[in-house]
């Protein structure tokens, strides 16, 4: 599984951020071949992801992608409905060769929205293996199913027994989500898609970072709306680069019509935020350099506890927000604890 599980981390790692979870539960499952639910709030790329890593590994063809929902119904699951045989004789039968049955692999979106007739007969033919409608039958040739919904499965299992045993039929499950929804995992995320943002990209990313709270989550799917709203704003008044201006679409993006009203203090704020954090990822930066530096010898160590010195005095005039407040306070200390490090680094030496 290794190989499999680095060329899947190497394929999502180009557009996505927190991968990690989904990568190793997919390679599981494509490996040992188990069932697997993604499941968890809207938003956060459950069906992209997994799109990404079937084309990546060059599985299309392999896989069958089903979009399901109140209006599916059998017909649809098992391939269609063959009307002459209905016609002719009477016979209720489907064409399961042009179904999921006849792939290795399917994906179910929101499966779990599906009628539960629907969702009975998928769970009698998992059990069985085997498609069984009157005298046909076809042999479920589907090794791995992959089932992506916003729902819950213990929210799922109290639709009744049968809906809980088809939860059953997939031992593994994972909740996509973010473990945090701040400035910096926004702007991680922007930074994995290139655009016509220039500087303004660390300025929307604190802005919509500033609309989580109480609860509230700003998904992925909304902030890339939010981005794709400002420059399609720029370029409508013919501009190839966004302006401050540009940021007042985000009233018109659903989630955060809030913004509309205090879009300039807003936007304000987060430039204000967006430069003091660029300001202190320059120092960590910095620092991490230096405490490299303090070296074998007595004079590196304190050439280093010199510039870690200097820089220790450069923090002390950089003033940030609040929320920035206690990372700055720690970085500082940080660099007051290396400065004694590489003092004492270059006592030993001298000894030595």
């Amino acid at each position: 599984m290794g190989d499999l599980l680095s060329r899947i981390r190497e394929i999502l790692g180009t557009s996505f951020i927190y991968f990690e979870e989904v990568a190793e539960v997919l390679a599981v499952a494509l490996t040992a071949r188990k069932n697997v639910i993604l499941w968890g709030p809207g938003g956060h790329a459950k069906s992209a992801m997994v799109t990404a890593v079937i084309r990546g590994l060059g599985l299309e063809a392999e896989t069958s992608v089903q979009s399901c929902g109140e209006g599916l119904d059998e017909a649809a699951l098992w391939g269609g409905l063959n009307f002459r045989k209905l016609e002719d004789e009477k016979v209720l039968e489907y064409f399961p060769e042009n179904s999921f049955l006849a792939r290795r692999y399917a994906v179910f979106e929101e499966l779990f929205d599906a009628p539960a007739s629907v969702l009975l007969a998928l769970k009698d033919t998992m059990t069985s293996g085997v498609l069984r409608k009157g005298t046909q039958q076809f042999p479920m040739c589907t090794q791995v199913i992959i089932a992506c919904t916003n729902r819950e499965p213990a929210e799922i299992a109290d639709l009744g027994p049968a809906v809980a045993a088809l939860v059953e039929r997939f031992p593994l499950q994972l909740r996509v989500s973010w473990p945090s929804y701040i400035a910096r995992d926004y702007l991680a995320m922007y930074e994995k898609i290139p655009s016509v943002l220039n500087g303004f990209t660390p300025i929307l990313a604190e802005v919509i970072a500033s609309q989580v709270a109480g609860g509230n989550v700003v998904s992925p799917r909304t902030a890339m709306y939010a981005r794709d709203a400002i420059i399609g704003r720029a370029a409508a008044r013919g501009a190839e680069h966004v302006e401050k201006e540009d940021l007042g679409v985000l009233k018109f993006v659903p989630g955060l019509e809030k913004i509309g009203d205090t879009i300039a203090t807003e936007v304000e704020a987060a430039m204000a935020r967006a430069e003091a954090a660029s300001a202190l990822e320059k120092f960590e930066r910095a620092l991490a350099g230096l405490v490299a530096e303090v070296g074998d010898t007595p004079i590196k160590a304190l050439q280093a506890a010199k510039r870690l010195a200097a820089l220790e005095s450069e923090m002390t005039t950089l003033a940030v927000p609040d929320e920035l407040v206690q990372r700055r306070d720690a970085l500082r200390q940080g660099v007051g604890q290396h400065i004694i490090s590489a003092r004492r680094r270059a006592e030993e030496l001298v000894r030595i």
